[in-house]
C-alpha cells in the first residue's frame, strides 16, 4: 500500500524540483549541490537528505516527474508533424522555440549530458530507447527517421533560443520551411554514399603543445563535461605542467576557446563546400559526417561546450562565433537586399542547427546509424532552395568565385 504523504512534503517535492531546474540552467547539471538545491528550495539540508540520497537521485526525480514528460511531448508533437505536415501542427512545434520554458532548456541539457551518469542513464534510456530508437505501429520508418532528424535539429533550437540565438526571422523561415519540407515526398531518394568527410578526423599531434593541449582538451571535455575537465587532467594527459598551460591560456575558458579554435582548423565547411551544400546528396552527406563515429572526438567536445556555454557568458560568446562564422560569407554575395541576406542567415541556421543536433543525438543513441538521412535532407534541400530569394544559382556562382583553392567561411576577409 502506497505510503500517503502530506500536503506539505508534496509542496517541498514541487519546490525541490522547480530549484533543481533553475540550477541546472545557472550552474549546469555538473555543478548542482544540495547546498544550493536546499538554498534556492528555501528548504534546510536534513530535509533534501530525507528525501534523496544524493544529487544524482535528485535529478532521477527530476527527470520521471517533469523532464521526461517534456521529452516525450516534444517527441511526439515532432512525430505528428513529420507524420502530418500541417501548419497547425508545424507551428505547434515552432511555439516550443518561440516561448522555450526553462522546463524544455533543462530536458535537453540532461537529455544529451546523462550519459555520464549511470544512474540518471538508466532512467533517460528508457525514453531514448522507446521513443528515439523505435519507431511507433502508426508511422513508417521514413517517417521516424524523418521525425528524429527533424528532432535533432529542434533540441539545438530550444538551446539557441534560451539563449537568445534566435528572432522572429528564425522563427517565420524555419516553420516556413520545415512545412515545405516535409510536405515534399521522400520517395524516392536517390541513394547517398555515407562515408564520412575525412576532415572531420582529429589525429593525435606529436610535437606543437597547444595542438596537444587542444587534444587532450578535446577529449577530457567531451568524456568528463566541461566542468570535471580539470585544468591538472588535461596537463597530466599532455605530460606537462599546470604551469606550462596558464602561461598559454589565462583560464580554463580560455583553453577552450583556444581548444575551439583549432578544432576548427579542421573546417566542417569552406565556401566551396557551402557552395555545394544544396546539390543533391550533399545536405545528406553531411548529416552522414556529424552522425560518424570518425566524428567522436569532435561531436563530443562540441555538445559538452554548448551546454557549458549556457552558464559561461565568455563561452556563449565563442560558440555564437563559431557556430555564426558561416553567415561571414553572406555580405560578401553582391546583388541582395536586406531581405535577401536575411533569408540566407536563416537558411544557415537551419542548416548549423540540423547538423549539431544530429551529431548531438549520434552522441546519446545509436538510432542515428540506421537513418537515411536523406529522407529527411533532400526534402530539405528542396525546400531551401525553394525559399531562396534571389535564385540560390547566382549566389552559388559568386559563391564559386569567392572560393578560392583553400578558403574557409569564416576566414574570407583576411
Amino acid at each position: 500500500m502506497a505510503r500517503h504523504r502530506s500536503t506539505r512534503a508534496l509542496h517541498n517535492d514541487d519546490s525541490i524540483r522547480a530549484a533543481a531546474v533553475e540550477l541546472v540552467l545557472k550552474v549546469g547539471i555538473d555543478v548542482i549541490s544540495f547546498r544550493d538545491v536546499g538554498r534556492t528550495a528555501k528548504l534546510s539540508h536534513g530535509a533534501l537528505y530525507a528525501r534523496f540520497e544524493d544529487v544524482e537521485e535528485l535529478l532521477v526525480d527530476l527527470w520521471d516527474h517533469v523532464l521526461v514528460d517534456r521529452a516525450i511531448g516534444l517527441f511526439e508533437e515532432v512525430r505528428l508533424a513529420a507524420a502530418n505536415p500541417t501548419k497547425k501542427n508545424v507551428d505547434r512545434v515552432v511555439k516550443r522555440l518561440r516561448h522555450t520554458s526553462s522546463e524544455d532548456v533543462a530536458m535537453v541539457q540532461v537529455l544529451l549530458t546523462s550519459r555520464r551518469f549511470v544512474i540518471l542513464h538508466e532512467e533517460v534510456e528508457a525514453f531514448i530507447h522507446d521513443y528515439l530508437e523505435l519507431a511507433s505501429d502508426d508511422i513508417s520508418s521514413t517517417g521516424h527517421a524523418r521525425a528524429l532528424t527533424f528532432f535533432a535539429l529542434v533540441i539545438v533550437g530550444i538551446l539557441s533560443a534560451a539563449q537568445g540565438g534566435l528572432d522572429a526571422a528564425d522563427f517565420e523561415y524555419l516553420e516556413t520551411t520545415i512545412l515545405e519540407a516535409l510536405k515534399i515526398s521522400p520517395d524516392p531518394t536517390p541513394p547517398v554514399d555515407a562515408m564520412a568527410i575525412r576532415d572531420h578526423h582529429i589525429g593525435v599531434p606529436h610535437h606543437d603543445l597547444r595542438a596537444l593541449l587542444a587534444y587532450h582538451t578535446f577529449l577530457a571535455v567531451g568524456t568528463s563535461g566541461y566542468a570535471r575537465a580539470t585544468i591538472s587532467r588535461i596537463s597530466r594527459r599532455a605530460n606537462c605542467s599546470p604551469g606550462a598551460i596558464y602561461k598559454l591560456y589565462p583560464s580554463k575558458e580560455d583553453l577552450i576557446i583556444g581548444a575551439m579554435g583549432s578544432l576548427m582548423e579542421a573546417p566542417w565547411m569552406t565556401i566551396s563546400n557551402f557552395a555545394e551544400i544544396l546539390d543533391p546528396g550533399v545536405l545528406a552527406q553531411l548529416l552522414y559526417s556529424a552522425a560518424s563515429d570518425e566524428n567522436l572526438v569532435r561531436k563530443s567536445f562540441t555538445l559538452e561546450v554548448a551546454m557549458a556555454s549556457a552558464q559561461s557568458n565568455k563561452l556563449r560568446a565563442a560558440v555564437r562565433s563559431q557556430v555564426r562564422r558561416l553567415e561571414a560569407v553572406v555580405p560578401l554575395i553582391d546583388g541582395l537586399d536586406e531581405d535577401d541576406r536575411t533569408q540566407l542567415k536563416c537558411m544557415i541556421r537551419v542548416i548549423t542547427f540540423l547538423t549539431l543536433g544530429v551529431g548531438f543525438l549520434s552522441a546519446i543513441t545509436k538510432a542515428t546509424d540506421h537513418v537515411d538521412f536523406n529522407e529527411f535532407a533532400e526534402p530539405l534541400r528542396q525546400s531551401l532552395l525553394n525559399n531562396n530569394a534571389p535564385s540560390w544559382v547566382e549566389i552559388q556562382r559568386q559563391l564559386h568565385n569567392l572560393a578560392g583553392p583553400t578558403k574557409t567561411v569564416g576566414t574570407t576577409n583576411s
